[in-house]
């Protein structure tokens, strides 16, 4: 077999995109991936005629993502949900549509008095001090938190807003305000032929699966390629570690252990999916929109859950709801270790009282992610600068994935791409 020029290490999406844009620039590259799937944590399966995603279960295409998904052929198969879908925050055990239903009266007046803070972020400020010296507790706990919670199942108090939010933080040096800075206004995505294109919360047919796959179609991948190490079963002219930090410190052990450690030092939170089903005519009161979050005091177990088959078409059959949980996070991370049974008894009954079920909803299946979500935690920025000044010093060497600058499946596609030039750039110095 031919050497390649590049071996890619992890076959999820960062990697899969990066070895796709590597394919279209004529680079010959070899993906290797220790499972027996692709995709990394994008898993949709078919359960009783329910369309259940274990992972992400939908993106907000960026013009980047639009424009890959235009080369591959999946921008016609989008399906877009509502953009109109309220989103809920759990309040008192009631659905509280964002963004005024949350809040008292109180808590909106001192929101909008963080024009006049006066005070600027100094050194690296937690999410949670940030937003409550901002825009005062209330909005801290009701909406900021659970909004963190949806996308790092983190904490608060632990996450750097400079790494959460930089384009907030911009705004807060730039301006002074957050609302006067926002109240700019913010770029529009655009199609191939510079047009502005609305970006939407969006999914395939098939699940989000289908993109994964997608991009897989012609590259030379090999499942099961565990225990791999850098200069060992790993020898190309480029390298690129597309894995979780704390796999790529495992390839790297051996012959560059102080930047493994950096690696193993960033965190990652654990998260129970769980999937339930729920009959239409079971609903006391109508229930539309993408899903609700749950702040910490309402004391729940549940996270926050996504109204599946809301948004999307064919996600159920016609007279059921399809529900996907999340459970554990940074703050409660032993609930991925209960029994099933627990976990069932627990959640059922939280999602029959906040939606106003008649029946409680009926199980389809429990995933678990032991290291699910990097957390951005505080001093994140110098780690990922860490990262970066490391990996100059390795010729040939390239890192990547959702633990330096982004987890949602649009920023990963794009360090995948970004990547793949950086190579291209490196081979064309070499050879």
């Amino acid at each position: 077999m031919k050497q390649p020029d590049v071996v890619v290490v992890g076959a999820g999406i960062t990697g899969l995109t990066c070895a796709y844009r590597l394919r279209k620039l004529g680079i010959d590259a070899l993906v290797l991936e220790s499972s027996d799937r692709i995709g990394g944590v994008i898993r949709s399966e078919n359960i009783n005629g329910h369309l259940v995603e274990w992972g992400p279960g939908s993106l907000l295409p960026t013009a980047h993502t639009f424009g890959i998904l235009e080369e591959i052929g999946l921008d016609k198969d989008l399906i877009e949900a509502d953009p109109k879908s309220p989103r809920y925050i759990v309040v008192n055990g009631q659905l509280r549509a964002i963004p005024f239903g949350p809040l008292s009266f109180s808590g909106i007046l001192r929101g909008l008095a963080e024009p006049f803070v006066r005070s600027k972020s100094m050194g690296d400020e937690s999410v949670a001090s940030f937003f409550q010296r901002r825009f005062g507790e209330q909005i801290l706990e009701r909406l900021v938190g659970p909004f963190v919670t949806g996308i790092f199942a983190g904490n608060t108090e632990k996450l750097s807003v400079g790494a959460v939010f930089p384009r907030i933080l911009d705004i807060e040096q730039e301006y002074g305000s957050v609302i006067w800075g926002m109240l700019r206004g913010k770029p529009k995505s655009t199609n191939a032929e510079g047009k502005p294109r609305k970006s939407t919360i969006s999914s395939l047919p098939q699940g989000l699966e289908a993109l994964p796959k997608r991009l897989s179609e012609g590259l030379t991948i090999q499942t099961g390629c565990s225990g791999i190490r850098i200069g060992q079963e790993v020898q190309a002219k480029a390298t690129v570690l597309a894995v979780p930090a704390y796999q790529a410190a495992e390839v790297l052990d051996d012959l560059y252990p102080d930047f493994a450690g950096t690696l193993r030092s960033i965190e990652y939170a654990p998260v129970v999916v769980a999937a339930t089903s729920i009959p239409i005519s079971s609903l006391t009161v109508p229930l539309r929109g993408f899903g609700f979050l749950a702040p910490r005091s309402e004391r729940m177990t549940i996270l926050g859950t996504v109204f599946n088959s809301l948004l999307f078409l064919d996600r159920a059959p016609d007279d059921r709801i399809l529900l996907t949980s999340f459970l554990g996070g940074a703050l409660k991370p032993e609930v991925f270790d209960w029994p099933e049974t627990r976990i069932w008894d627990t959640i059922c009954p939280e999602l029959k009282r906040v939606l106003k079920t008649s029946l409680q909803p009926e199980p389809l299946g429990l995933f678990r992610h032991r290291r699910a979500i990097p957390q951005y935690n505080i001093g994140q920025r110098q780690r990922v600068e860490e990262i970066a000044a490391e990996v100059k010093r390795i010729p040939g060497l390239f890192v990547t994935g959702n633990f330096l600058h982004g987890v949602s499946v649009p920023a990963c596609m794009e360090h995948g791409d970004n990547t793949a030039v950086a190579v291209s750039e490196f081979l064309g110095g070499t050879a």
